[in-house]
């Protein structure tokens, strides 16, 4: 094997072990979102849901469903956020190569 390859693929290593590096402390880190400022979620980047707090005028005992809407809607927008920082990160490490 040439030294160039040799040294590209060094380089290429040392940037898989920054990005893995990036995404174990990325997945460690706590997120705080807030919907409609009526339910509030502390998650960690690795979706994993610490806490959830209800506003007490959303809790109806006749009107439940909406509740549980809410609910879901408010945890697929906080998945939806930690998983687009994540692909932010992967994208300051990974070239951009075409079919790759």
């Amino acid at each position: 094997m040439n030294r160039n390859m040799q040294k590209m693929l060094r380089d290429a290593k040392a940037l898989q072990d920054k990005l893995d590096k990036k995404l174990k402390e990325f997945e460690s880190e706590e997120f705080q979102f807030d919907y409609k400022n009526t339910i509030k979620i502390r998650i960690l980047g690795s979706c994993q849901i610490l806490k959830i707090e209800i506003d007490k005028q959303l809790i109806d005992p006749d009107d439940k469903s909406m509740l549980e809407e809410m609910v879901v809607e408010a945890i697929n927008e906080a998945y939806t956020a930690i998983n687009n920082e994540k692909e932010e990160i992967t994208n300051q490490y990974m070239p951009n190569i075409p079919n790759f």
